[in-house]
Parts: C-alpha cells; structure tokens; sequence
C-alpha cells in the first residue's frame, strides 16, 4: 500500500513536469510560472530554463540581418558644367552684353500709423440727436460716445450745435 502511494505520487510529479515542460515549448509564460511555483525542481535548474527561455526570445526578436555595408568612395561628381546645346546662329564678338537680372537690395522702411483718436459726441437717453459739448442740451451728465457708436444707435446730428458730420469710410 505504501509502495503504491509513492508510486503514484512519482506517477503524478512526472505528469506534472511533463506538462510544465509542453508548457515551457508552446505557452512560455505560463509554463514559467508553474515552473516557479508548482514544481520542486532544484533553483539552479529553475534558474537555468529561465535564462534559456530569455535568450530565445532575444534571438527570435533581434533580427540577424547586417546593416548594408557603405560603398568606398562616397560623393562622386558627375560633371562640373552645365550639359546644354545652343542652337541657332554665332553672337556676334561686338556685342553689348546686358544684365538681365541684378538684385538690388533696398530697405524697407515701416512708419507705424499713429491710431486717430475717437471723435466724442453726447447723446440723451430717450433723445434722437447726438450733440457737441457746447450744446444747451448737453448737461454734467449727458454721457459721451464715439460717433460711430452713435451713429450705430440710430442718432442724428443736431441741427441746433456744431456737432461733427460721420464722414463715410
């Protein structure tokens, strides 16, 4: 009965192994890690299929192709002249020979443009006219705003003041 115990345990653990090492050639991971934790293979042996399995990797991933090899000799000039035939009769010796083309470099000179300041009027809230600030309708309180805003309000001149006329851009 003892004999038989210990036979299949022994039967077991050499399954066991051998399905860690099918698992160690088609699924590495997997058989790594039983490896690691359910066999009772000495450390060094463990240690020994871990680098194994790691240098396989490296040699499948690394490609083992030779960078090109450079050629000796590097630049070689074809022609130092432009390769272009003239057609048509000879230029005469006595000719002016005239620039086509000559760059000349001139500054630019950029001045800013002062920004003009905004023309005031006064408008009444409720009123139709804009008026200037001398007008007897403009009072301390009367506000003031650019004539484009009062024109864009819909307000007139005032026909009583001297209140500026829109100019139209």
């Amino acid at each position: 009965m003892v004999l038989s115990k210990k036979l299949s345990r022994a039967v077991r653990e050499r399954r066991q192994n051998i399905g860690v090492i099918l698992r160690l050639v088609f699924c590495f991971p997997l058989g790594l890690y039983q490896m690691w934790t359910a066999t009772k293979w000495p450390r060094l042996v463990k240690v020994g299929v871990s680098a194994l399995v790691a240098f396989l990797i490296l040699v499948i991933l690394t490609p083992l192709t030779d960078p090109p090899a450079r050629q000796v000799g590097g630049i070689r000039v074809v022609g130092d002249r432009l390769q272009v035939d003239v057609l048509g009769p000879e230029a005469p010796e006595d000719r002016e020979i005239v620039e086509i083309y000559t760059p000349h470099r001139t500054a630019i000179v950029v001045e800013p443009t002062p920004t003009p300041e905004p023309i005031l009027v006064y408008v009444n809230n409720g009123g139709h006219y804009y008026h200037a600030k001398e007008c007897r309708y403009v009072t301390e309180r009367t506000p003031a705003v650019t004539l484009a805003q009062a024109i864009s309000a819909n307000y007139t001149r005032c026909p009583e003041c001297d209140a500026p006329i829109a100019v139209a851009d």
